[in-house]
């Protein structure tokens, strides 16, 4: 089932990224459903939980070696978990773009190390 949410989460991220308009405050909706989900919430929307995890997963193989270097045994669980610790952390940031707020969440973890 973890395979098909996040099939699912990339078709929703890459629709919600043509429009250009994905807010943190859109992100922050789809990442109280993959809370629900994580706790296995019998009222969750899989397929919007889906839609964070995906959007995380996109957003850091976009930046993946350009900004950001996690190792390579990090788990789409494990980025969307540290995702969602700093978009809580950081409510005053929510109407900035998703991708800028993922970015910033995955910098802080994990920066590229100078070469």
């Amino acid at each position: 089932m973890s395979r098909k949410l996040v099939a699912a989460g990339l078709l929703c991220a890459a629709m919600n990224a043509q429009a250009g308009f994905f807010s943190g405050n859109d992100l922050v909706k789809d990442m109280h459903e993959w809370q629900k989900y994580e706790r296995k919430d019998p009222l969750v929307s899989s397929l919007v939980a889906g839609n964070f995890m995906g959007y995380v997963a996109g957003v850091a193989d976009v930046y993946d070696e350009i900004s950001i270097c996690p190792p390579e045994s990090s788990t789409v669980r494990q980025l969307s978990t540290i995702v969602a610790q700093f978009l809580n952390a950081n409510p005053t940031r929510w109407a900035e773009p998703a991708d800028v707020l993922v970015a910033d969440a995955l910098k802080q973890s994990f920066p590229c190390k100078k070469k």
